[in-house]
């Protein structure tokens, strides 16, 4: 794994052994980027199910202001920081490590993030879930958007409350459907 593009690019992360995490693949990653290209400067990120911090270490690296990494495995949760350390972004981002649904539960009302990345293991039932406990809460901006990375194979809601998905795309095995939170004014 390496960042892609921005101040670190080119810069190795450190990865997890085994396969209790999968990484985002360089190829679906710089598509998600490229369709997220102008949300990403100055923005506020929240990355569930985060892993050793692929997704959002490559927002900071492209100019977001700070991103919150949730993860409950505590071996990915080592090596996430000792990314964060390598690039020295400790001041821009805070780690949670805990279940990503009491994470939203906490997060709700105390930020509200402009981009939230989400890959949570394939073929469980979590997608759906996730996109309703994200839309019951109050962690996201108005317009702000989701990154729900899933099995092509899985089916995604198209709408949850006030958030609805806008587009999905898909990469071999992999797929990415993106959500948007509607204003109440839509």
């Amino acid at each position: 794994m390496r960042i892609i593009a921005g101040r670190w690019k080119g810069r190795k992360l450190l990865s997890l052994k085994g396969t209790s995490t999968r990484p985002t693949y360089d190829r679906v990653k710089e598509a998600m980027f490229n369709i997220l290209q102008a949300y990403i400067p100055d923005s506020l990120v929240l990355d569930l199910f985060a892993g050793t911090g692929n997704l959002g270490l490559e927002a900071l690296s492209r100019g977001c202001k700070k991103v919150v990494f949730v993860e409950k495995n505590p071996r990915a949760v080592e090596i996430l920081n000792q990314n964060r350390r390598n690039l020295g972004c400790f001041d821009q981002s805070h780690v949670v490590c805990d279940d990503v649904f009491h994470a939203i539960r906490y997060l709700s009302g105390k930020e509200r993030f402009d981009v939230v990345f989400a890959d949570p293991p394939y073929n469980e039932g979590m997608d759906a879930r996730l996109i309703y406990a994200i839309a019951e809460s109050d962690v996201m901006q108005p317009d702000g958007i989701i990154m729900l990375e899933h099995s092509s194979r899985s089916n995604q809601p198209d709408e949850a409350g006030d958030i609805k998905r806008i587009q999905t795309r898909k990469y071999g095995n992999t797929s990415i459907s993106i959500y948007r939170k509607c204003r109440s004014d839509d």
